[in-house]
């Protein structure tokens, strides 16, 4: 008898699936209440989208506690990613917690319709959160599709992020997983809004996406040395080059 296949379908029902999306719930919500946190630009980014939705992106390693923030500070309806896979299924089913709807699909798998439906929420008023290194990598590489999406629909973009002086850091996960410990002190901050035009030329498409890039690492920067920890840094350029040759 094959154990470890019979551990993986039972890992894959959807009770298990359920549970655990309700325990990583449980231990986001613990470690967002215990810890002590300094917000930044919050009011700030309030005031600037009390007339419209956005578009929201945090790296992949520090995607598990915006839900937590977002319901505490803004609590407005929103769309999020995922995959169809079992691994997104749990995110899925966690995000729903919070009462974030997930939208089945992926970067690689049929993106054409993944966008389509993502803008069609947009338009719908939800806002919209993305990992833009997801879900693969590279490490605090920006892919195009925030840049896209905001370009189509006119809907401005935002970067989030935290840090805590107290936190696992997964050094050998491609993103770097942080992992929020209980009773620390933290930092969660917003950037200003970007809007991108809607006619650009490929040099500019290019230029807003290295733009963006550079205010998420400079955010994630800040939120690390406000916590008093080394800053993570983006996967190094040369290194991903030589993965593509």
């Amino acid at each position: 008898m094959n154990f470890k296949k019979i551990l993986k379908n039972i890992l894959k029902t959807k009770a298990v699936i359920c549970c655990l999306s309700c325990l990583i719930y449980i231990y986001a919500q613990f470690v967002g209440i215990t810890c002590k946190w300094t917000m930044k630009n919050i009011k700030q980014v309030r005031e600037a989208t009390k007339n419209t939705n956005a578009i929201w992106i945090a790296w992949h390693s520090r995607a598990t506690m915006m839900p937590f923030f977002w319901q505490k500070l803004f609590n407005r309806k929103m769309a999020a990613l995922v995959s169809p896979h079992h691994d997104g299924q749990i995110i899925a089913h966690f995000l729903k917690w919070y009462g974030i709807m997930p939208v089945n699909g992926s970067t690689n798998e049929n993106p054409r319709q993944s966008a389509l439906e993502l803008m069609r929420e947009l338009q719908n008023g939800y806002e919209l959160f993305i990992s833009p290194d997801g879900p693969r990598g590279p490490r605090m590489r920006m892919k195009k599709s925030p840049i896209y999406y905001a370009q189509k629909t006119g809907k401005p973009i935002i970067c989030a992020c935290f840090s805590l002086n107290k936190a696992l850091i997964i050094d050998k996960a491609w993103d770097k997983t942080v992992i929020a410990l209980p009773f620390a002190k933290g930092c969660f901050a917003l950037s200003e809004p970007l809007y991108v035009p809607k006619d650009l030329s490929a040099e500019e498409f290019e230029a807003y996406r290295i733009r963006l890039e550079n205010i998420a690492n400079k955010l994630s920067i800040e939120c690390d040395t406000d916590a008093g920890r080394n800053p993570i840094l983006p996967a190094d350029i040369n290194d991903i080059k030589k993965k593509k040759e």
